[in-house]
């Protein structure tokens, strides 16, 4: 035991030889428990004959790779999302003994479990699992990581449209919307919160008074809570589907078609894409029969995570927040990443320089509010091009020739 520790610990020198390996490691026991003395006395004798195996005989650990995949948990303490990810790699290899997985069994679960996610996600996933690897193998439980071809992503450039809606928009699109889909898109569009976090929340999370409100989030990608305001334009819309359009007891706030709450999908997406869709398409007919057929096809490539950008673009534009102000806002962990992937916006001084630049005039003219010395160039003739009372250019000789300082 360690002092201020209840839990046992093997703490040591084995010597081989001429080597020496010092260990200092928790066993996980708790000392109060009956019998903890006794397993810590067998793991001290597995942990020397594991020491004996690789240093004398260059044998590798019989190491289930659930038990390394812990024990990455343990030493790297990842946040949320990263340890949801592992604890997936845990159900799919962890009865398998990682000095024994191979490339097949590496592809074939990639192939499955990516089969309907974006390239970037299953890049995210074989970076974190790359890195149980390469633990793996500095802690020696492995001699390599084993090979499997990785994806490669580039950034898109086929997304030309800014995603952010002008006035009106998210309006009629929550207005074409199935009534079931329409106070989470409310919801969305006042709060710039992902699908993942809003789909579940309980009628107990939102308070109202008077035509405002307050939701509080439990669960966010980041790990942390967050309780923010909500506009009277969502009070209004989340109001009426609880007073109009729910006769039934569930505690959840939002229900799918059927009635029911919406089903975990062990954080990934796709809550909502088919009803999306559909309103999606109404709204575009909606904006080509009233003539904004431009704005038509960007609403066309629209998802809800659209919500969230549009959210991050409007405190930008219209309000001017900088990028920490916003990430406090929409409950990003790292303004880094506000600036990167969400904000798109000019910065002031380039647009005062761009707005004001000469551009328009006509030939002959001098460009209004102009108050700088202007100088004719010397002509191949030995006169020089300057301007007259009006304006307008015209030719001396060069004795005449002077300095225009209209």
């Amino acid at each position: 035991m360690r002092g201020g520790s209840a839990k046992l610990y093997l703490i040591g020198t084995v010597r081989i030889g001429s080597k020496s390996i010092r260990i200092r490691e928790s066993t996980g026991l708790d000392a109060n428990q009956p019998s903890a003395w006794e397993a810590a006395e067998t793991l001290r004798i597995k942990r020397e004959a594991e020491i004996l195996q690789r240093f004398v005989y260059k044998r590798l650990p019989d190491a289930l790779f659930a038990d390394v995949a812990e024990e990455f948990l343990r030493t790297r303490n990842p946040n949320q999302s990263t340890a949801r990810i592992v604890r997936e790699f845990i159900a799919a290899f962890g009865r398998v003994k990682i000095a024994e997985l191979d490339r097949s069994e590496l592809e074939a679960f990639f192939i499955k479990r990516c089969k309907n996610v974006q390239l970037i996600t299953r890049k995210r996933m074989e970076g974190l699992l790359a890195a149980v690897l390469n633990y793996a193998a500095k802690a020696g439980y492995i001699y390599a990581v084993p090979y499997w071809p990785r994806v490669r992503v580039r950034s898109s450039t086929t997304n030309a449209a800014m995603k952010r809606f002008y006035p009106g928009e998210v309006e009629l699109l929550i207005d074409c919307a199935a009534d079931h889909l329409k106070p989470l898109l409310a919801l969305l569009y006042a709060t710039g919160a992902r699908v993942g976090q809003a789909v579940h929340l309980h009628r107990v999370h939102f308070t109202f008074s008077g035509e405002y409100g307050r939701v509080f989030f439990p669960k966010t990608k980041n790990g942390h809570c967050y309780l923010r305001p909500l506009h009277p334009y969502a009070v209004q819309i989340l109001r009426d589907w609880l007073s109009r359009r729910r006769g039934d007891s569930h505690p959840e706030m939002f229900l799918n078609a059927h009635g029911r709450p919406y089903p975990i999908l062990d954080g990934r997406g796709g809550h909502i894409r088919s009803a999306f869709a559909h309103a999606k398409r109404r709204c575009v007919r909606e904006m080509k029969v009233l003539g904004y057929h431009e704005r038509a096809l960007v609403m066309k490539q629209a998802t809800p995570h659209w919500m969230r950008h549009n959210f991050a673009n409007t405190l930008r534009q219209d309000l001017g927040l900088d990028a920490k102000a916003i990430a406090l806002a929409g409950m990003w962990r790292n303004p880094a990443v506000v600036e990167r992937y969400y904000i798109a916006d000019v910065p002031i001084d380039l647009e005062e320089v761009m707005t004001t630049l000469p551009l328009g005039c006509r030939l002959g003219t001098l460009p209004p509010g102009q108050a700088k010395a202007v100088q004719a160039g010397w002509s191949s003739l030995g006169a020089t091009v300057t301007r007259d009372a009006k304006g307008l250019l015209e030719v001396r000789r060069s004795q005449q020739a002077g300095i225009d300082w209209r």
